[in-house]
């Protein structure tokens, strides 16, 4: 019975971190979309704050049940890392950061979006391969959506273009699929990311390439 008490109680705690990550995308979203150039409002604080805490309640619970504790801190000390909420402990040290480096760290806990997703579809009962399938598309749009958000706010606050949030989704894109796009980017940021999206878009294409290759074997044992 303790066991299954146990067990239930992780699982929930899994599904409530899956659902916090979706939350925090779409309050980060909501911040870089509503008004370019301003500080990250309290309410966001807030919420980040309430959201990081459920990403370290998690951490502790696994690594309270954990059987070799120092193997899973040295496993996920990334995940630890993202899950301290840094804006939070910065704003109530008196540190006044500028929107790009509050942009900056807030983006840490994005990347528990990602393991939370991945989680998520851990829990599809489906064969390895369409596991992976999946992974790769959910990993290719919301690496797109975070890095169009990312070139929106920073270039778009600098020059004025993008002038839409559209218009820097279609850059991320043909980013991504290598084609390129004629927007040149004038910030730091936008330059970083210029590069990391052609790159993200290569490494992306094998597993891609694997999934179809995988679909006609299997027909041609059929």
């Amino acid at each position: 019975m303790k066991n299954l008490l146990q067990d239930w109680f992780v699982r929930t705690v899994h599904w409530l971190r899956v659902v916090a990550g979706v939350v925090l995308l779409g309050l980060f979203s909501w911040e870089v979309l509503r008004e370019r150039g301003d500080f990250l409002s309290e309410k966001y604080l807030t919420a980040q704050l309430i959201v990081c805490l459920l990403f370290l309640l998690d951490y502790l619970l696994n690594l309270l049940l954990a059987k070799h504790r120092w193997r899973y801190i040295a496993r996920n000390w990334l995940y630890l890392l993202c899950a301290i909420p840094w804006l939070n402990l910065v704003e109530w040290g008196g540190v006044v950061l500028p929107r790009a480096w509050s942009l900056g760290v807030s983006l840490l806990p994005i990347v528990v979006i990602v393991m939370a997703v991945y989680i998520l579809l851990e829990w599809i009962d489906q064969q390895q391969i369409h596991q992976l399938f999946f992974t790769y598309l959910v990993g290719v749009a919301l690496f797109t959506y975070l890095a169009a958000l990312l070139f929106y706010d920073f270039e778009g606050t600098a020059t004025g273009t993008p002038a839409n949030f559209g218009d820097a989704l279609w850059w991320a894109g043909l980013n991504l699929s290598t084609a390129g796009a004629p927007l040149v980017p004038t910030t730091a940021v936008g330059k970083v990311l210029s590069v990391m999206l052609p790159i993200a878009g290569m490494l992306f294409l094998p597993i891609f390439t694997t999934y179809i290759m995988e679909q006609y074997k299997k027909r041609d044992r059929g």
